[in-house]
């Protein structure tokens, strides 16, 4: 130290520095430190955060009829929905299952219900405006709880009428989601979603489906949502305009009903009882395109009930039901009955068996073969006829010859000369049309090689006997012998005739369009077959005969036709009486007709199960669809005694 004091000085000084310098490098740490714990903790929070996206459905788009009518739209429907993270305590599932009527174990289990995302509103019950109208009042009880409308599908006064072609929706299930996903993956199906269960809602749905909307959630590591960040709304799915009139097929239908009705009040003379007509179908179709302006099938079902989720109870009533699901109009497998000679005449005249001119001696009305007596219906002979007479009178024993005949000439004709001319109308084929369930009741035209087939296949069975007979031509001829059509191939078979030969595949839809208009798909006319061709003679034989059912007084359905305000209209028709060989069964009552006869643009035809005669039910049903096509009064359906003129 010096004297002067100067050293201490000095010394302090330097120790001064030490500390300032030391304190900096302590403050640049533990700014270092805090930095790094921020940055850490900034880091952690942004690894926590994810994002969720939500695809939300699209409404349905609508079904219409050919006039742009609608038969399934969308209705909109109040619903309780409820934010799971919301709405987590006890007391608001309690309240709320105390206000719609639930125990709190069954809003738990909708609130948990698995169908829906975690992030989604959950619906847990439809609800009454007063409902509504009370959570909105009080949402401070209900926390993540909210009364919204949405969308389902509805069918309309005439959608029900079609329900079988429009068919119904429901909650998709776990192979259809599979199956969705693997088909249509920019589809984005999701559990939950409502999609088509038959008709036209199923075979339709990649259109009617729409593109669900997008909404893209920021979501932390506990799943709880911190905001929306990106939302698109969804797109109607596009609307299916079908070649169906609603308002003929609800007269069709309503038309088919009332003629079970008056079947179940009379007695079969062959002492089975009361008719018990448990359900039918009825047809129009246009000859020149093939469009199907009426597909009815009875009985129908109510499509909404499932559009709004069926109950136990009505889902019950209706399996009690016969057919009650089941769309007769193509599904159905019926005998033709006298209304196959249109396939036996053809055969007949292409094969020349017989001419427009040839003329028959049917005074016995019965005809022995082989052993075995092959009596008209009537039991009476027409006398001597001609081809238009033996199909106005409904002959027979003149069209069991035809059969007879092809057989007996099979070494020159073949052995299936007479079921080509059966296929050429489309008989023993699949119709096709672009519902469920076209490609695969192709109906039945027996052959020889079949009858090999079922003998083997039923050993025991005496009815089997494994190889052809002459009587099983002389049967089929007139529609019996295994023979079975659907409603929808009778009537794509006498298109096909009055159209001059030309088979089209029976269409329903006529195009698909946006939900703002816009065309998205037309479906032209699709040429599928010919029927063996006839000369102008030959085919005008067949029209005057079909014209004499119910123009001539001689005609099995003159009746019928005769003294209405349809008697001066050109409606050519067939009568069909077709034999079930089921024990106690009885016959079913089949009738077709198509109009104006030389220039066609309707064929109608009917059939309705164990009623009887064609004139006496099936007529009159496809005659009150003609008082509707030709603006006349819609007659009652009065049953008609066979025979009776």
């Amino acid at each position: 130290m010096l004297p002067d004091g100067s050293g201490t000085q000095g010394e302090t000084r330097l120790r001064s520095i030490l500390v300032v310098i030391v304190c900096l490098f302590a403050t640049l740490l533990i700014r270092l430190v805090f930095l790094q714990t921020q940055r850490a903790a900034a880091t952690q929070q942004l690894q926590s955060v994810s994002y969720l996206t939500v695809y939300v459905p699209a409404p349905r788009g609508e079904i219409l009829d050919r006039q742009g009518r609608v038969l399934v739209g969308n209705r909109q429907i109040p619903e309780i929905e409820v934010q799971r993270q919301d709405a987590s305590n006890p007391a608001v599932v309690s309240m709320l299952a105390a206000l719609l009527g639930q125990t709190t174990a069954a809003m738990r289990a909708a609130i948990n219900n698995n169908q829906y995302l975690g992030v989604a509103p959950v619906p847990v019950a439809l609800a009454t405006p007063a409902e509504m109208l009370y959570i909105e009042e009080h949402r401070s009880l209900f926390p993540g709880v909210t009364a919204a409308t949405v969308s389902v599908p509805y069918a309309t006064r005439l959608g029900v009428y079609a329900g079988n072609i429009v068919g119904y929706v429901g909650q998709i299930t776990g192979p259809e989601l599979a199956a969705y996903t693997r088909q249509f993956p920019g589809a984005h199906y999701q559990a939950g979603d409502v999609v088509g269960q038959a008709g036209i809602e199923a075979e339709y749905q990649q259109y009617l489906n729409g593109r669900p909307g997008v909404e893209v959630y920021e979501v932390d590591a506990t799943g709880q949502v911190l905001r929306l960040v990106k939302s698109v709304p969804p797109v109607p799915g596009d609307n299916v305009v079908l070649t169906i009139n609603g308002a003929m097929q609800r007269v069709a239908d309503q038309s088919l009903l009332q003629g079970e009705t008056v079947a179940r009040t009379q007695v079969d003379p062959n002492g089975t009882g009361h008719y018990k007509a448990p359900g039918g179908a009825a047809v129009v179709e246009d000859p020149n395109n093939g469009q199907v302006l009426t597909l009815a099938s009875e009985p129908y079902f109510n499509p909404n009930l499932f559009n709004n989720g069926i109950t136990p109870a009505q889902l019950q009533a209706l399996s009690s039901i016969p057919n009650n699901e089941t769309d007769l109009a193509i599904q159905g497998a019926f005998a033709p009955g006298s209304t196959f000679k249109v396939a036996t005449a053809t055969a007949g005249l292409y094969n020349h068996i017989i001419t427009p001119t040839y003329i028959f001696n049917d005074t016995r009305g019965y005809m022995v073969v082989a052993g075995h007596v092959f009596k008209d219906d009537a039991g009476i002979g027409a006398g001597y006829i001609d081809l238009a007479q033996a199909l106005t009178v409904s002959s027979d024993n003149y069209f069991n010859t035809i059969g007879m005949k092809l057989w007996y000439q099979r070494a020159t004709l073949g052995p299936l000369a007479f079921q080509k001319a059966a296929y050429g109308y489309g008989f023993g084929l699949p119709t096709g049309i672009n519902l469920p369930g076209g490609n695969t009741n192709a109906g039945l035209i027996p052959t020889p090689a079949q009858q090999v087939a079922l003998k083997r296949a039923q050993p025991n069975n005496p009815n089997a006997l494994g190889y052809w007979v002459v009587g099983d031509s002389i049967e089929m001829a007139i529609g019996q012998f295994q023979v079975e059509v659907s409603p929808l191939q009778l009537a794509d078979a006498y298109s096909t005739f009055a159209n001059g030969g030309t088979r089209y595949r029976p269409q329903i839809v006529l195009r698909i369009t946006s939900s703002s208009g816009k065309l998205v798909k037309s479906f032209p006319p699709v040429v599928v077959g010919h029927s063996e061709p006839l000369s102008p003679a030959d085919r005008q034989a067949m029209i005057q005969g079909y014209l004499g059912v119910t123009h001539n007084p001689l005609g099995t359905g003159y009746p019928v036709f005769a003294h209405t305000a349809l008697a001066g209209e050109q409606i050519a028709g067939k009568t069909g009486t077709a034999q079930n060989s089921c024990t106690g069964c009885q016959p079913t009552s089949v009738f077709q007709g198509f109009a104006p006869a030389n220039a066609p643009r309707y064929e109608v035809d009917a059939f309705v199960e164990e009623a009887g005669y064609g004139e006496s039910i099936a007529a009159p049903v496809v005659r009150r669809i003609y008082d509707y096509i030709y603006h006349k009064p819609l007659m009652p359906i009065a049953y008609q005694p066979a025979g009776v003129p």
